[in-house]
């Protein structure tokens, strides 16, 4: 894999996002997320999965906008021009879906898409230096509401999405959000060590019992994303969403002009 990193610690399943600096998620990173989430579910020999990250500087800092500005993401395919957010939205349905509980491992900032990886594991363990965003109204983009309303509640999502600015994993476990907050540098071996806690019962009764939330949650995750993607589609037929994305990368203010 180009993307991610794999590892096994007996029936614990570590994937490492592995695309520096900053682990942006490009067209190649979701793929191999699907197909590596997709494989793991079949394998009877794992019983948990850990989401972790390789680097220094972010667990993941979002959706790599240089792919999004060349377009690289659209028009793949019939289906991706009919539906442009299908491919991402399918592989974030593939982790959440997978057969066994997956724990994401949040060392440092999870930004945008970051976020919504940390949103569709099943519990999360974080470092005291982890921080988590939703930094696309700074880009002229939209997403990450359906997680974080999950997550959080309304009126700290409604925060996230309208400002953009981060919170931090004391806040998220506060909120709830986040299972136990470590140590810098200790996020992911603190999650091995849950994954491997709950790697030791049934199996059967683990997928059982991850299939049952899943059905009683319902579609509502997935439905609610597919109407935030719909949203991002329109806000990027605006000058105002391009301007921002080029103020961010001039690293200057944006000039709105309402249109």
């Amino acid at each position: 894999m180009d993307t991610l990193a794999l590892e096994r610690e007996g029936a614990v399943a570590v994937v490492r996002l592995d695309r520096p600096p900053v682990n942006a998620v490009n067209r190649k990173m979701m793929s191999e997320l699907r197909d590596c989430f997709a494989e793991l579910g079949e394998d009877r020999a794992v019983n948990s999965v850990v989401l972790s990250a390789t680097g220094d500087r972010a667990f993941c800092a979002g959706i790599d906008l240089a792919e999004v500005a060349a377009g690289a993401e659209e028009q793949r395919s019939v289906a991706d021009t009919l539906d442009p957010g299908r491919y991402w939205r399918d592989t974030q349905q593939c982790i959440r879906h997978c057969p066994v509980p997956v724990i994401a491992a949040v060392d440092r900032a999870a930004i945008g898409a970051g976020f919504g990886l940390v949103g569709v594991c099943d519990l999360v363990v974080a470092s005291e230096t982890a921080t988590f965003s939703l930094t696309e109204i700074n880009v002229g983009l939209l997403g990450g509401a359906a997680k974080a309303l999950r997550m959080l509640g309304p009126f700290k999502a409604r925060m996230m999405l309208f400002s953009g600015q981060p919170l931090t994993a004391g806040e998220l476990h506060r909120l709830g959000a986040v299972e136990a907050v470590v140590p810098p540098g200790e996020a992911e071996r603190e999650a091995v060590s849950l994954a491997q806690r709950l790697a030791s019962k049934s199996p059967i009764a683990l997928r059982l019992a991850k299939e049952s939330v899943l059905r009683i949650e319902g579609s509502e995750l997935e439905d609610s994303y597919r109407t935030e993607q719909d949203y991002t589609q329109r806000m990027k037929t605006f000058n105002d969403s391009r301007e921002a994305r080029a103020a961010f990368k001039e690293k200057r203010e944006a000039v709105w002009t309402w249109s």
